[in-house]
């Protein structure tokens, strides 16, 4: 039961889709620990769901991206970083150069798709290595299988390796009212286990407000 699989491959899908990487993403750099907004995220519908541009868990923001239906932010620098990455499936396309519009729509819709089909395929996992000791137990227990949970709307899981892969933690990636897509990516080489990635999420989770989506 290889779970990570599923979770790394949408995790993929949905940072091509948006055409950006949590190492690659562009913005304005802050010297402070508030960052002021680009010009393309004034009035942005996603930003009230966003945290705000201050520091989080002792990481400045650093980074601040905005398309016409998605919304990145970036925490901290490259190597040590995290990334949230909030894209609305019916939001806007906004201005598609010709020839660019089916792109475009891709874009916008397959971050949910591959992050629906990511979940589905995690909860299935979950559900199988419960009813399986023996297959939990050699995952490397608990800890070590990714688990399907709602918070407030939002539905999410943590990719976490088997144990006897080196049980590093990978991406969060999560849905809200069947429409948006939400991705989260820490870099941090030391992060194993899931109860170790939940702690590492849980200041950026917290500062989420995913209620105020439209």
């Amino acid at each position: 039961m290889k779970q990570s699989a599923y979770t790394v491959m949408a995790a993929a899908l949905v940072l091509c889709a948006c055409g950006q990487s949590p190492q690659s993403a562009t913005g304005e750099t802050a010297a402070q620990p508030a960052l002021a907004l680009p010009a393309s995220c004034e009035g942005h519908p996603l930003l009230p769901a966003m945290p705000d541009a201050v520091a989080i868990g002792g990481k400045p923001v650093t980074a601040i991206n905005c398309e016409a239906y998605s919304v990145e932010m970036v925490w901290g620098e490259a190597g040590s970083s995290t990334s949230i990455i909030l894209v609305d499936s019916q939001g806007p396309l906004g201005d598609v150069p010709a020839g660019m519009a089916q792109m475009a729509e891709m874009g916008r819709t397959l971050p949910l798709q591959a992050a629906k089909t990511a979940l589905q395929m995690t909860a299935g996992v979950e559900e199988m290595a419960k009813a399986a000791p023996a297959a939990l137990a050699e995952m490397g227990g608990p800890d070590f299988l990714s688990s399907v949970k709602e918070d407030n709307g939002l539905r999410y899981a943590i990719e976490v390796e088997a144990k006897d892969t080196g049980g590093k933690v990978g991406t969060l990636i999560g849905t809200v009212k069947d429409r948006y897509a939400l991705t989260m990516n820490i870099e941090q080489d030391n992060l194993v286990g899931l109860a170790a990635g939940e702690a590492a999420y849980a200041p950026f989770l917290n500062a989420m407000s995913v209620g105020k989506l439209p």
